[in-house]
């Protein structure tokens, strides 16, 4: 079956849609190591259709930064960032948001695969 390059998976989609939220995100729940990897990420997705193995890696990582996985660990780096934000700060219900959008995303890639 020929490859159609004018179809852009949901997960691409969303990450294109949602890059400088995503960054901002990674950044400040990571540092620079986590906004570095995320622009990395977001490369790979942009410029390769298919998704690869290390991509799905990438992307169950920025899964995982954005559900706060890795706070509870207190010698992570994810534990020091998450202690200085405000639980009132908008920019948690955004977070929040970006990590339900990245499912779903990637729940309707997985749905879409052959």
């Amino acid at each position: 079956m020929p490859r159609d390059f004018c179809f852009t998976p949901p997960h691409t989609a969303f990450i294109l849609a949602n890059a400088a939220a995503i960054c901002s995100s990674a950044s400040l729940l990571g540092g620079p190591v986590a906004e570095a990897r995320v622009h990395r990420l977001i490369d790979n997705v942009s410029l390769a259709s298919p998704l690869t193995s290390r991509m799905e890696r990438e992307l169950d990582a920025l899964e995982d930064l954005l559900g706060l996985e890795n706070v509870h660990d207190m010698d992570s780096v994810e534990a020091e960032h998450f202690a200085r934000i405000d639980p009132c700060d908008p920019v948690v219900e955004e977070i929040c948001l970006l990590l339900d959008g990245l499912r779903q995303a990637r729940a309707q890639s997985t749905d879409m695969a052959p």
